[in-house]
């Protein structure tokens, strides 16, 4: 049976999940709350998790329930935003999108994994929006954070070229992407 998408479960999830960890300021509390979130999805077994010592409740649809998908979109751009005040992290939100597409449509969807047990989901613009919703939320707490100042330009990028390099087995080619199977 296909879920499907209900902004108002995904607003519960991100509620949920900041809620757990609202004693922490703001950049670790949106750490962990995206943890929280991928946790989730990756049924609980997720090594970022076990580096921050964390729990998560076992959902046995969640690695293919596009609500906590898209919950969780939000939340990794609203920690990068937030961390970085770096307005480029829309750039990356896009960017991700189209790598998406390109690769859904060239049917290698498990190039994007960064578990292979676990599906990524079908690009959507419902996680485009969410995600971009993500990205002006983090902004707006770099700002309350840093006399409403932005961080540098490109900054996001890079701190999510790092993450993502530790993650991916095989680096994404548009190569790749075009390749027919």
């Amino acid at each position: 049976m296909a879920i499907t998408r209900n902004p108002i479960k995904v607003q519960h999830y991100i509620d949920d999940a900041l809620q757990h960890f609202s004693g922490l300021d703001s950049s670790d509390k949106e750490l962990h709350a995206w943890a929280y979130l991928r946790g989730m999805r990756r049924l609980g077994d997720d090594d970022l998790c076990r580096r921050l010592n964390m729990t998560v409740p076992r959902i046995s649809d969640a690695p293919e329930d596009p609500n906590l998908a898209d919950a969780e979109h939000y939340m990794y751009a609203r920690f990068l935003a937030s961390s970085s005040g770096d307005v480029s992290t829309k750039a990356l939100v896009l960017g991700y999108e189209v790598v998406k597409v390109l690769t859904f449509q060239s049917r290698q969807e498990k190039d994007l994994r960064t578990d292979s047990r676990f599906p990524v989901l079908p690009p959507s613009r419902e996680s485009v929006r969410w995600g971009l919703k993500g990205v002006d939320a983090g902004l707006e707490e770099f700002k309350k954070a840093h006399n409403g100042g932005l961080g540098k330009f490109g900054s996001a990028i890079d701190a999510n070229r790092e993450f993502a390099n530790g993650q991916y087995k095989r680096a994404y080619s548009p190569q790749r992407a075009y390749r027919a199977k």
